[in-house]
Formats: C-alpha cells, structure tokens, sequence
C-alpha cells in the first residue's frame, strides 16, 4: 500500500528517543534526558514580546512563500553583521527552521543518481533527505583521529562525475567539532576545481567556546567558492526557538527562487507571528545569546570532567554546539548486571535506559557505530547527575 519511498524512510531516531523520555518521566521514572537538542531556558522575553505584539495586530495571515520582506532584509543584514558576506534580500529564502530550508535546497538541486556528500557522523536527517531527493548519500567516515572532520583527502575520494552537494554543518551536531579557517581554506581549495554546491548548515554557529561571536564559515574563505555556498540557519538554536520553526537560507537568487517555488507546493510559508518574531530576534539586542553561550560552557566543563574520570569512555572536547560525542567501543562485549551484553552503541544505550534512567542516542543513528551523542542543555545540577550515572553504568559492566 504505500509508497517505495515512504517503506525507506526511517523515522527521526532522537524525536523518537525524546518521546520515550517523555513517556518514562510520566510514567514516574526519574528519567534524565540527554538525548533532544534544544535549550532549555526559555525563548528571551523581547522576542515573545514581539510575536504578541504581531498577533494582537492581527498579522495572522498567509505571507509570501519566501518569507516577509522585513525578515529576508533582518536575516542578509545580520549575515553582513557576522560573517562580512554581502547579499541582496531576493537570495534569501524562509522556511519552517532549517531543517526545511535544506530539505527544500536538495529537492531543487538534486537529479536522480547525483549524488551528496555527507561526512559522518553526519545530523541523523541528512541521508534521509538526500534520498527523498532521488540522490545517493555518499558517507565518507571521518574518524576520531580527524577530530571527527573532513580532510581534503577525504573529500576527495568521496568525489565523482555525480558528486553535486557537500553538506557541511560546523560547529558539528553530534561531535561538536568547529572548522578552523584553515582547514575550510583547504576543503574549498577542492571544490573551486569542481562543480559542487555546499549546504552550510550554520545553525549552531554563534554556539563556540574560544570567545569568537560566530564559528568560521567557507563562504568567508573563497571567493570562487562563495556562489556555490547556500548557507543555512535558523532562530531555533540561538534564541531557544525551536518550536517555533523559522528558518533561512541565503545564496544563488536562481536557487533561492526555486526553494521559495517549491515550498509555496508544499508548506506555503513559515508562520507569520512566528516570522514577526525572528526580526526582533535577528535585530534585537545579542547579550542575552553570550550570557546562554557562558552558563552552556559551564555546563560542558562539568560534564567533561566527570566522563573523562570513566576509563573506558574516550571523549573529545567539543568545541562547539552542545553536543558531546564520546567512544564507548571499549564496553563492548561485556555484560550488564543483569546479563545483557552490550554488543553495540544501540544495547548500550538501551540497557543504560533500563539500568540509570539516562536517555541518550546510539552513534549508529549519526553514521558512527562505537560512540553515543550527549547533549548538555540541562540544568547543570542534572547534567551532573546523568553523567554521574553513565559513569556508575560503565562501571557495572563486566
């Protein structure tokens, strides 16, 4: 009965983990969930103040697909604001969050048989979204001694006459890892001899830990690159909006045409308070973004130190996002205490469940089997207590 593609795709595997958190906590389980990837505080009062203002205002209605005007100028001038590019407000493009905008990007670039680039570990979304787009996801692993990135060697051996999108996100959900200009320089250093468009995923770009306000973007580093660079972002992350889904994508007016064509198909346009609400967001004042970006550094520091004291967890320190990515493969083929044996990053994160409480997501979910994705946007006394419990959980395995 159903569709070919509709028996091929998988479900989102840390939407389905969040909602299993939410049914043991109602069920009465002392549950500590490190697996959803959203703040925790709540979205900053002047934003809210804005989207009331709107809805008392009656801006209610349907707005143009690619979003209102006053938005697209909000979301260029703040990329003018951090990263120093330059657009017009008809290359941008609004969408329901990013995870639309990118959607949208692959459906207009893709042909059946091209073919995408996704490093991994990789967001869970990605392959998925490729092969909604009749693409092939082409998956070259980058391993713990790249820190998790993609090498320019690499890159290309992942190349082909098909290759038509790299998707790069920095600062990387599920590792945390932060390009440095360099290392962007020497990706882009290969895709100015080729014909592939990049999807910069930015949307946890004002979330790093050295002190810059914004990670380093490929855009910045090659102007023969730049007009092959869609950049895509979104509110959810930065100003702790992600139910309110509005997101952006700047770049080639050709290709931003054909995503707001598509979406007026498909979703129409993004909320209209919603939208009213991102300006205020966008131009609005930013402390409130580095008072969140300090209390989240605090909270990754202490959940750093209490994993680096479990000998049989490798961690990396992330650098960005708020995601940590730690090696379990030590553990496995050893026994929990009540007989099971942890054969891979998906019985690990099962038996955790049932033995601590503590919800976290398999590796195998990211494209990287051996490691569990752990997110730190607890209070920090939580946070604390969860790491407490994957450290006791290791620490029975036999």
């Amino acid at each position: 009965m159903l569709s070919d593609r509709a028996q091929k795709m998988k479900p989102s595997a840390t939407m389905a983990l969040n909602t299993k958190a939410q049914e043991l906590t109602k069920a009465g389980r002392d549950i500590v969930s490190l697996a959803i990837g959203e703040p925790d505080w709540d979205t900053f009062e002047f934003i809210k103040i804005a989207a009331k203002k709107s809805l008392d205002e009656g801006f209610t209605k349907y707005t143009p697909a690619a979003g209102i005007p006053d938005l697209r100028s909000a979301v260029v001038e703040r990329t003018k604001l951090d990263l120093g590019l330059s657009y017009e407000p008809n290359q941008c493009m609004i969408g329901i969050g990013a995870k639309q905008v990118i959607f949208n990007a692959l459906q207009v670039l893709c042909n059946p048989g091209d073919e995408v680039i996704i490093p991994a570990p990789y967001w869970v979304s990605y392959p998925t979204m490729a092969e909604l787009a009749d693409a092939k996801p082409v998956i070259p692993v980058c391993p713990r001694e790249t820190n998790f990135k993609l090498t320019p060697d690499l890159l290309k051996r992942s190349l082909t006459a098909k290759s038509k999108v790299l998707i790069l996100n920095s600062p990387n959900n599920p590792t945390g890892q932060v390009y440095s200009e360099q290392e962007l320089r020497d990706l882009a250093a290969v895709l100015e001899l080729t014909g592939v468009w990049v999807i910069s995923d930015d949307i946890y770009d004002k979330m790093i830990y050295d002190g810059s306000k914004i990670a380093p973007n490929i855009a910045c580093v090659s102007e023969k690159l730049r007009g092959r660079v869609l950049l895509a972002n979104s509110v959810s992350k930065t100003y702790s909006m992600t139910g309110w889904r509005i997101g952006s994508l700047v770049g080639d007016k050709k290709v931003i045409d054909a995503c707001a064509n598509y979406q007026s198909q498909s979703a129409s346009c993004g909320v209209a308070f919603a939208q009213k609400a991102a300006v205020a967001a966008l131009r609005g004042p930013q402390e409130e973004v580095q008072k969140a970006m300090k209390e989240l550094a605090s909270r990754r520091d202490s959940a750093i130190k209490i994993l680096r004291t479990v000998e049989d967890l490798d961690v990396v320190e992330p650098l960005g996002a708020f995601y940590i990515f730690p090696n379990i493969s030590k553990v496995f083929g050893r026994k929990t205490p009540a007989g099971q044996v942890i054969n891979n990053s998906t019985e690990f994160c099962s038996s955790l469940i049932d033995a601590e409480g503590v919800v976290t997501v398999p590796g195998v979910e990211f494209g990287m089997e051996g490691c569990l994705r752990l997110t730190y946007t607890l209070k920090e006394e939580r946070i604390v207590e969860g790491m407490k419990r994957i450290k006791r959980f290791v620490e029975s395995l036999r």
